[in-house]
């Protein structure tokens, strides 16, 4: 027997549907039939019907064993592929969610340390302004206008 592939229609475009058709004239067959004689003969033709679409099968399958292996080949290639491609990008997004976690700890650290260098910069500031007023104050205590009269006075009897 010389037998065709089936053909995939093409797209946007639907096929005739042939086998409702089929059913909708079975189903107006049985139901106009006034008997179980007719009855019975309309079931022995939708056997016969659907043994020969069996058989048709049957033979497209067989004929196109070989072809059908090597496509369930492929999709058990392609199949595997995606799921160990899901599996690394769930490993992924996992790291990324671990990562996203340690800067915002680095984040809270850097916002901590940056805090504290401006407390540590004003309290450098703080005591530069002290130190600098007690600086000033130990030298004008220490100028000779300020100094007592009494100092000044021996000072001169004894170079006398």
């Amino acid at each position: 027997m010389n037998m065709t592939p089936p053909v995939k229609p093409p797209r946007g475009i639907k096929p005739t549907k042939e086998t409702s058709g089929l059913l909708i004239s079975v189903i107006r067959a049985l139901s106009a039939s006034e008997t179980n004689e007719q009855r019975e003969i309309e079931k022995a033709k939708l056997e016969k019907e659907y043994k020969r679409s069996d058989q048709r099968l049957e033979e497209l399958v067989s004929s196109h064993d070989q072809d059908l292996m090597e496509v369930m080949q492929i999709f058990s290639a392609l199949s595997e592929k995606v799921t160990s491609s899901r599996e690394k990008i769930h490993a992924v997004k996992e790291n990324l969610n671990a990562c996203k976690q340690l800067l915002r700890c680095k984040r809270e650290e850097l916002l901590n340390l940056w805090l504290e260098g401006i407390e540590h910069k004003q309290v450098l500031h703080l005591l530069k302004d002290v130190s600098s007023d007690s600086c000033g104050r130990m030298i004008s205590l220490t100028e000779p206008e300020l100094l007592p009269l009494s100092n000044t006075s021996h000072d001169t009897s004894t170079d006398q």
